[in-house]
């Protein structure tokens, strides 16, 4: 069952309560520790027992994953001087991402985003980092995530993170993640054109709660991606030694990535309601056709309908009713009055 804020109400600054969804999982750590010429990589790690290089020649990230075990975190905090707020901010899942400084490290907050198997909603899982000197500490309560990428890097020494320093790791982390927005953004804007054909073919009331589904997909990322462009535009001005001014330059171009998407996210929240604006409309435009379409049949029978109650009416001296062709006569006029009518609303472009 979920943990709310409330339960932390009365308790000391930094005391480790999760909020948010419950830890299920046992903290489990994967360390890895690289320079330029080699690499090693460990599983299943005991939080006592991780071994880090030396901060001015290696880098070492060290990747936590389960929150469950509190003892474990409380250890790798003392292990690595984590300040107690610090941890308190990892165990909090409704953390707004941010960037935060202790003393000599960077606290960053960040959510991960990807899209149920069957495409319905969008999961947010909070990941949280600490930069230190040849350092770098990542915490996330559920197995799975988008950072393999970088990992296949570490290990294959493709591009420039081996020759890079833990900054430029943490870089490359938020990028990975922030790459995955798109993603989300472009299976988005799939939908949102699909429900454009069917509307503008025929709406159907259906396609509304569809709107309102792809409306909230829609709020749900906003919620996440316009913080993270604040913590990459903060990122990149934040007056900390631990970040490199040559890896600023490609924090700027995270920094951009995020407002495209957030732009990008405007656009289709825009496109979003004028395709509702369309569907009511589309729906009033059907409406009136039915309705012009009833009214022109009303209009083409009250002649008709007059015709026939004259001619229903028992009245013995009715000098038609005994004329061998008033039957078709009448409907002779019948048919020549109809026929007149439509031609009328034709010509005056009713039909």
């Amino acid at each position: 069952m979920a943990k709310v804020r409330s339960e932390k109400a009365g308790l000391p600054p930094g005391s480790l309560v999760p909020v948010g969804e419950d830890p299920v999982l046992d903290t489990s750590v994967q360390v890895f520790v690289y320079d330029g010429d080699q690499f090693t990589e460990q599983d299943g790690v005991s939080p006592d027992r991780i071994e880090v290089g030396d901060p001015g020649r290696t880098v070492t990230w060290i990747d936590v994953n389960g929150l469950a075990d509190l003892k474990a975190i409380k250890a790798i905090g003392e292990r690595f001087g984590l300040h107690q707020l610090l941890l308190e901010d990892v165990l909090n899942a409704d953390h707004r991402p941010t960037i935060d400084e202790f003393q000599d490290q960077l606290f960053v907050v960040v959510k991960m985003l990807s899209l149920s198997p069957d495409g319905g909603e969008v999961w947010s899982e909070q990941i949280s980092f600490v930069l230190a000197k040849g350092l770098v500490i990542s915490f996330q309560n559920e197995p799975g995530d988008v950072l393999d990428p970088v990992r296949d890097r570490i290990r294959h020494n493709t591009g420039r993170l081996r020759k890079k320093g833990a900054d430029f790791l943490l870089y490359s982390l938020l990028d990975v993640i922030v790459d995955n927005y798109f993603s989300i953004v472009e299976d988005l804007d799939r939908r949102v054109e699909e429900m454009e054909d069917r509307v503008m073919h025929r709406p159907r009331p259906a396609d509304l709660v569809a709107m309102q589904a792809l409306r909230r997909k829609l709020m749900e990322v906003t919620r996440q991606v316009t913080p993270t462009r604040e913590l990459a535009g903060r990122m990149s001005t934040v007056p900390n030694e631990l970040i490199d001014k040559g890896t600023r330059r490609y924090i700027n171009d995270l920094q951009d990535h995020t407002v495209y998407i957030a732009e990008s996210i405007g656009m289709l929240r825009d496109q979003l309601a004028n395709l509702e604006n369309t569907y009511h409309a589309g729906l009033n435009m059907r409406m009136g056709q039915v309705m012009k379409l009833l009214t022109v049949i009303s209009t083409i029978f009250i002649p008709l309908t007059f015709i026939v109650g004259i001619y229903g009416m028992n009245f013995d001296n009715m000098p038609e009713l005994r004329w061998p062709y008033g039957y078709f006569a009448v409907m002779g006029l019948m048919a020549a009055i109809a026929g007149g009518m439509l031609l009328w609303f034709r010509h005056k472009r009713w039909l």
